[in-house]
């Protein structure tokens, strides 16, 4: 990300402020600079703030962001547009206050835009969505920005010098290693249930175990003992309890087998005899039903003798019933053929009034004929009414027209003809243009490649001068170290092992006499005297100790010297003298600026030309369409005149409305006339029609009453044969008897169901005299009372059996589910062996004591000071390395930092550091966390940082090594600015970002030294 623009309005000390970031080219590095309190660090919150509504460190809130000096209704907001690879981006954020005079917050706005075609378009509006959208655009948070992009006053530093547990909130947050102690719970959850789950099974095992019965066997019930858990042991004897449930229901099976033989012995021989004993009452009954159906005979024969009768007289019946229908017929039809006569008057007499009518309508038929011929030849001219109103119109228009374009067509001409004098046929000279861009580009570049040379000799002779600098010093200290060597030399060292022992040997001389044996060599003492001058061994001591402390200084001061002269050196042998001494391009310049002039003199020629050409070429084009157009009105003219004439000729008329007028009334005339001999031919014709089929109806009706009184006479003559045939002389004979033939069914009915019982009972007899013929009769009673008790002794053993079975059945689940329950458990426990070691290991329980998020988190501080250490080593003359604290215990360990010293040889703590030392250690932490965070986010591109901390507190070397860091930034292609209050800084970076403060706002401008 790289800023472009800022714009700050009633932010912090600037009331309406613009930063253009275009200033700084080529990622130059660029110092911010002004009085404390004029608002630097106010640039790095507006940015922070446009971004994430947050400012760039945790100690300021929103609300310590708005300008007192801020109008009270206007609001504190933010313009921020930024590059991000090759798209361009818009923020604009508006911060909540409370407005001059209201009660009520007004509330904060965000409007984020992305640049497309030159015009910036809305991505976002809402706060929330266009914070979710600005973090995935980024790929960071605000807490991760501020490690990467911007580091603030304190923030990095503080990074170096906290706990183990400060560091692994910051880095839990820059590297969301949340997941890992999330893993870390799931699984420690997913044992916990597991466990749960083997608990609950061994359980479930035990009570299934408790229920399995044990048929009240010894043996079983010893193996009931058994504990649940003994899993294996268990598996051994549940089939002897299988086997012995078996070997009880064959008992029991066997005994009911036996029994129910018995049973049914007993059973058959008990029916047998209750069937005989009914089949024996039933032939009783049937006998005593067939006598009393014998005495009714005599009744059955008289009523088949009155059906007999009925039988005969049913086609008299019949013929009686045929003459009532057809006179009924005979009086319908009479009446019909009177309503039809009357109905054929009166269409004949309405028909002679329509041919009245008819013949009076067609004496007008003349004039409707010649309305006909004026309408058929006028049809087209009406249809396109419009047409031939419009050809009037603009028959004027278009004459007005075309003596307007006429005129415009000789302007055009004469335009056309200067144009082509000016031009005189010249044309733009392109190839010439090209040619003097390309010298003046390859002038630019010999210029350029010797301005670096110059700006590469300068910075030769500044490290040569540096290097003979650093020599001479070198030089010097040599001596003097030479110097404290050769003053070391020349102090005796005689008894010098012997200091601090005086009081020993004071006791030593008091405690022996001249004579003695020496204690410490054994010889005999010859004289006791004050021969060593203890004073002057502690002066020699003293003196010797100062050298050594003081040549350990300057040894010390060599290295680092021999250090920076090898890097010095290394850095000069990059340089090549013969390409810097050529450095003269002012001769260049000047060729350059003639070669300029000469292509700014052709670019306008050509463009003067061109612009010619490109006139002469419209105007030419406009001539061309207004010929075009003279042509096109012409035929218009001629279109819309014989348009005219053929109307004119046609129609008689020379107004269109006039004509339109006469044909509208002309065409009703004739329509209408149409219309009225059309509907009364129909009506006529329909009625003709209608007489016709009505006239042919009455035929038909006249000879169906002649047929009718044929049949009538026919069935008189059958009816009277009939009767004599019958013996029936009267009428009143035949009523009688057709009177009781609503009873021949009845009668049918009853003789038929007398023929069906009689037969039925003779059958039943019949067949009951077969089932008891030969068969003897016995006690039921005392049969029925053997039965029930060989029963009772059947369902005592069957009930026997049955509870068994169940017991039999029951244990059967339970074995089945006890070998369920232990098949579950071997292949839970054989697979959930791995998980459980794996939860203890996650959650600490291993030989580091590290959980899984802080092992995480080691490997990315490991790789963090990894990095660091490449530019710290550079930083402190290889002196300085930063490590991780190795030790074992419990919590958040492991993450402390420490600083191993390789003069000593040691490792110490951090906070041993001096203030400018530490700086460096933050600064390369800094450095390092930024790049390990940016490898993890996804590759970020880091096109810029800003650096706001104390490079007050660095001598004049340890700064230069860290601008040399700053400025191997700018080579990586990011853009550096830096916040500081050194003088020295501003000799050293040309670009300066100053805010000026006038204790009521701040402004800002950058300026080039």
């Amino acid at each position: 990300m790289r800023p472009l623009t800022l714009k700050l309005n009633n932010f912090g000390p600037f009331l309406q402020e613009t930063i253009e970031f275009d200033n700084v080219h080529n990622n130059q590095l660029f110092l911010i600079s002004g009085k404390t309190g004029s608002g630097k660090t106010m640039i790095f919150d507006a940015m922070v703030y446009a971004l994430f509504g947050e400012a760039s460190t945790n100690d300021r809130q929103e609300g310590d962001l708005r300008s007192h000096f801020a109008d009270g209704k206007s609001p504190m907001s933010v313009e921020f547009e930024f590059k991000l690879s090759e798209a361009k981006f818009k923020i604009v954020r508006q911060g909540a206050f409370v407005k001059e005079g209201n009660k009520n917050k007004t509330l904060g706005q965000l409007a984020v835009y992305q640049l497309e075609d030159d015009t910036y378009s809305l991505r976002e509006s809402k706060i929330i969505q266009g914070n979710n959208f600005i973090k995935e655009l980024l790929g960071v948070n605000a807490e991760q920005f501020r490690q990467l992009f911007i580091l603030p006053q304190g923030e990095f530093k503080r990074f170096l010098l906290s706990k183990s547990k400060e560091k692994q909130s910051i880095l839990r947050t820059l590297f969301n290693s949340e997941r890992f102690e999330q893993i870390q719970k799931n699984l420690v959850d997913e044992v916990s249930e597991v466990r749960a789950l083997i608990e609950k099974r061994y359980s479930s095992l035990e009570n299934n175990w408790q229920d399995i019965n044990t048929f009240d066997d010894d043996l079983l019930e010893q193996y009931k003992s058994i504990n649940s858990r003994q899993t294996n042991r268990l598996i051994e004897v549940l089939e002897e309890f299988i086997d012995k449930g078996q070997s009880i229901s064959q008992a029991f099976k066997d005994d009911k087998k036996k029994q129910g033989s018995t049973v049914k012995l007993v059973k058959d021989k008990l029916d047998n005899n209750l069937k005989l004993e009914n089949d024996l009452n039933m032939l009783e009954m049937k006998r005593k039903e067939l006598a009393i159906l014998t005495q009714r005979e005599q009744e059955i024969s008289q009523k088949k003798q009155l059906v007999n009768d009925l039988n005969e007289v049913k086609p008299l019946v019949n013929l009686l019933e045929t003459q009532g229908v057809q006179h009924s017929k005979r009086e319908q039809l009479t009446i019909e053929i009177d309503d039809k006569v009357t109905l054929i008057d009166k269409i004949e007499a309405t028909l002679a009034q329509q041919d009245s009518d008819l013949s009076k309508l067609k004496e007008d038929q003349h004039n409707i004929e010649r309305s006909r011929k004026f309408l058929e030849k006028s049809s087209l001219f009406y249809e396109q009414k419009d047409k031939y109103k419009q050809a009037y119109i603009q028959l004027t228009e278009t004459m007005s027209e075309l003596e307007k374009i006429a005129e415009q067509h000789q302007l055009k001409q004469e335009e056309v003809t200067t144009l082509n004098k000016q031009l005189n046929h010249r044309k733009p000279n392109h190839s010439q243009v090209e040619a003097l861009s390309t010298a003046i580009f390859e002038l630019n570049l010999n210029i350029k490649e010797l301005k670096n040379n110059e700006i590469n000799k300068i910075e030769y002779d500044r490290l040569v001068d540096k290097y003979q600098s650093v020599s001479q010093e070198l030089k010097k200290l040599q001596g003097d170290i030479k110097r404290l060597e050769e003053e070391f030399q020349q102090i005796d060292k005689t008894n010098l092992d012997l200091n601090n022992k005086q009081e020993i040997i004071a006791t030593i001389q008091a405690a022996v006499q001249s004579g003695d044996t020496c204690p410490i060599c054994g010889k005999e003492v010859e004289r006791i005297e004050q021969h060593i001058d203890f004073d002057e061994l502690t002066s020699r001591h003293q003196k010797l100790a100062r050298i050594e402390q003081e040549k350990a200084k300057q040894v010390e001061k060599r290295i680092k010297l021999e250090s920076n002269l090898n890097a010095i050196e290394e850095q000069i042998n990059k340089y090549d003298q013969e390409t810097l001494e050529n450095i003269n391009y002012q001769p260049l310049e000047q060729k350059l600026l003639i070669k300029q002039q000469e292509k700014a003199t052709l670019i306008e020629e050509n463009k003067q030309i061109e612009q010619l050409q490109e006139y002469l070429l419209t105007s030419q084009d406009r001539l061309h369409n207004l010929e075009l157009e003279q042509k096109s009105m012409k035929h218009q003219v001629e279109t819309h005149e014989i348009a005219i004439n053929d109307f004119e000729l046609t129609t008689q008329y020379k107004n269109v409305e006039e004509f339109v007028s006469i044909y509208k009334e002309s065409l009703k005339q004739v329509e209408d006339y149409d219309e009225r001999i059309k509907a009364l031919e129909t009506r006529i014709q329909k009625d003709r029609t209608d007489l016709a089929l009505e006239s042919n109806n009455k035929v038909y009706m006249q000879q169906t009453m002649n047929e009718l009184n044929v049949e009538i006479n026919a069935l008189e003559n059958k009816i009277k044969e009939e009767m004599t045939k019958l013996g029936f002389s009267t009428f009143n004979e035949i009523q009688d008897k057709i009177s009781r033939i609503s009873e021949k069914e009845q009668l049918e009915d009853e003789i038929t169901q007398y023929n069906k019982k009689k037969q039925t009972i003779e059958l039943a007899i019949s067949e009951y005299n077969a089932l008891t013929q030969d068969k003897e009769l016995q006690n039921s009673e005392t049969l029925r009372q053997q039965y029930e008790l060989e029963q009772q002794k059947f369902d005592l053993i069957a009930s026997e059996l049955s509870k068994h079975e169940y017991k039999m059945e029951f244990n059967a689940q339970k074995i089945k589910e006890i070998k369920k329950i232990i098949e579950q458990l071997e292949e839970e426990l054989k697979e959930q062996q791995e998980i459980f070691q794996l939860s203890e290991i996650l959650s600490g329980q291993n030989n580091l004591k590290l959980t899984l998020e802080n092992y995480v988190l080691i490997h990315y501080l490991e790789r963090i000071l990894a990095q660091a250490n490449q530019r710290l080593s550079l930083m402190t003359g290889q002196r300085y390395q930063l490590s991780r604290r190795q030790q074992v215990s419990k919590g958040y360990s492991g993450l402390e930092i420490e600083v191993f010293d390789a003069y000593s040889n040691q490792t110490r703590h951090i906070t041993s550091l001096s203030g400018g030392e530490t700086f460096q250690a933050s600064l390369a932490l800094a450095l390092g966390l930024s790049e390990v965070v940016q490898e993890e986010s996804g590759g970020i591109t880091l096109e810029s940082m800003f650096v706001d901390e104390g490079f007050g507190t660095l001598d004049q070397e340890t700064l230069e090594t860290a601008l040399d860091t700053l400025m191997s930034l700018k080579s990586t292609g990011r853009m550096v600015g830096i916040i500081s209050h050194v003088s020295e800084l501003k000799q050293r970076i040309p670009l300066i970002l100053e805010v000026q403060s006038d204790n009521y706002q701040s402004i800002t401008k950058f300026k080039q030294q």
